[in-house]
């Protein structure tokens, strides 16, 4: 039997390769629009655009990972950053593996029961978006207008949920966690701090939290 020590290895081993191979295979169309069809941007276009992108999800690229790293595990979070969704899909999943399993997120059990999670998540996201793709041009326009506007507080929605999810586990934790995201929002805008900062310190205010508790209950 593999030893946890081992288990991870064999996993960082396995995701290195997953990840770089899934790199390699997103500029594959454009490899070939460049090589075949003589199709290609200018440097100058791509380096404007990455810009953008930057400015836009730069901030996300080092606080979702950091944020959802203890609920994911080290294989959910390969599996969970190549497929994408992680914070609508992936997590949820994960969360919902290790509660029917009665397992808690950072152990080892844990670990197992969001990847299992979270690799079940994949294959049902493939079905079902590959069964949309082909009926939802037609079964969209049937939708009610109110309907559609609710798609956009899917997010804040799911988040809250795990959010409740976890807080339930740990209250005192999770009650001192949303007053100091409070204090932290309602005191930003005075003091400046950016959006993309204003993650990091809500996480950190969050960490402090969960550290200060346990230093009381030892």
């Amino acid at each position: 039997m593999l030893g946890n020590y081992d288990f991870q290895a064999q996993v960082i081993r396995l995701g290195t390769f997953t990840l770089v191979a899934g790199i390699i295979a997103n500029f594959i169309p454009a490899l070939y629009l460049a090589a075949v069809l003589g199709v290609m941007p200018q440097w100058g276009d791509l380096i404007q655009v990455w810009v953008v992108a930057f400015g836009a999800f730069g901030a996300s690229w080092i606080v979702q990972p950091l944020s959802f790293y203890p609920m994911l595990g080290t294989g959910g979070s390969y599996i969970g950053w190549l497929c994408g969704n992680v914070a609508d899909l992936r997590v949820p999943a994960a969360t919902m593996a290790q509660k029917v399993t009665g397992s808690e997120h950072g152990t080892p059990r844990g670990d197992v029961m969001a990847t299992i999670g979270i690799a079940g998540s994949v294959f049902v996201s493939v079905f079902i978006l590959t069964f949309f793709t082909f009926t939802g041009a037609a079964v969209m326009p049937l939708v009610p207008s109110f309907v559609k506007k609710a798609f956009g507080f899917i997010l804040p929605a799911v988040v809250g949920a795990v959010y409740a999810e976890l807080s339930g586990k740990h209250l005192k934790i999770g009650l001192g966690t949303i007053l100091v995201a409070l204090v932290i929002t309602y005191l930003a805008p005075k003091f400046g701090i950016a959006p993309w900062l204003l993650s990091l310190c809500v996480i950190a205010g969050g960490m402090l939290v969960a550290r200060w508790q346990f230093l009381i209950n030892k």
